[in-house]
């Protein structure tokens, strides 16, 4: 009877958790730069976290280097500014590759499949990639990649149809999109799929707040409204922050402040509701979880309310 107790015991035992924190620390001078990796490192020492001596690099904005998949680094142009460099954040080589790598396997995945289903695993993948690296200078990168997609289109084509002439695949794959001059989309026209495109994602440059613009500021909430506005996305998410002017009706503020959003459903599926816009609310995943705790306030509980509008 010992042996099992003895591996309970085990099996209790505490574990042990880790986490890892990115952080870039741009400064004038070298000196400045050792000075702020020792003062980083007394601040975490004393919060019992430490540097990674394998991840942590003094490097010269000339030489670049690679933070969260960008490629950040100071470029000669001595003819187009005063100091000579223009800093340009670009999609790092290793995120080219490995986006690369990724759809070369869904290709070869879906080639005994119907192409709708090679076509609505690749739209996610590819809408996702881009929105996230088009705050960079990455218009040429999505050219590439498009290019790359084409080319591997045409492989995906002939091992599919190896007996059949390029007329007849170019009819039955490529056509138009209404609203775009390109004719070259790969499509699978019965089941009306369209594969989408990187450079069909809009370049959206990141627009820096002047530092002494602060939230809390009264006199600054018509700035910070807008700014909040311009930053919502596209589909059924950016429509009800629209809606909602960029707040959330839990907490009334911005609903870009970092936090999981939520959709919920003024009236709930099982009581007949429906997905219609007038019945949903864009919210913060902690206010979703107060709307529907039975000690919710008024003002919240009032959301479960049906919409009138």
């Amino acid at each position: 009877m010992g042996k099992p107790a003895e591996t309970a015991r085990q099996r209790l035992k505490p574990l042990s958790h880790s986490f890892t924190l990115d952080l870039v620390v741009f400064s004038p001078t070298y000196e400045q730069a050792v000075e702020a990796q020792r003062l980083l490192s007394t601040w975490l020492g004393t919060r019992g976290l430490r540097l990674s001596g394998e991840k942590t690099h003094l490097r010269h904005l000339r030489e670049g280097f690679n933070f969260l998949g960008f490629n950040i680094r100071h470029y000669p142009t001595p003819n187009s500014s005063r100091s000579g460099y223009k800093l340009l954040i670009k999609p790092s080589p290793d995120s080219i590759m490995q986006i690369k790598r990724k759809l070369k396997g869904l290709w070869r995945k879906h080639v005994g499949s119907p192409t709708v289903a090679l076509i609505n695993e690749m739209n996610p993948v590819i809408r996702g990639w881009s929105n996230y690296f088009r705050i960079g200078v990455a218009k040429e990168v999505f050219a590439a990649l498009d290019r790359f997609m084409y080319a591997r289109a045409q492989r995906y084509m002939q091992r599919r149809h190896p007996r059949k002439s390029g007329w007849w695949r170019t009819q039955k794959y490529w056509g138009r999109v209404s609203g775009r001059q390109d004719r070259w989309v790969f499509q699978d026209k019965e089941r009306h799929g369209t594969l989408r495109k990187f450079a069909w994602t809009k370049i959206i440059r990141h627009r820096l707040v002047p530092s002494t613009y602060s939230p809390d500021d009264p006199t600054l909430q018509d700035y910070w409204s807008q700014r909040h506005r311009a930053q919502t996305t596209a589909g059924r998410t950016g429509q009800l922050a629209r809606r909602q002017h960029g707040l959330c009706p839990g907490c009334h503020q911005a609903l870009d402040n970092g936090e999981e959003l939520h959709v919920h459903h003024v009236r709930p599926k099982r009581h007949g509701g429906t997905e219609d816009l007038a019945n949903l609310r864009l919210v913060h995943h902690t206010c979703h979880r107060q709307i529907h705790s039975i000690s919710a306030p008024l003002g919240v509980r009032r959301l479960l309310e049906p919409c009138t509008r």
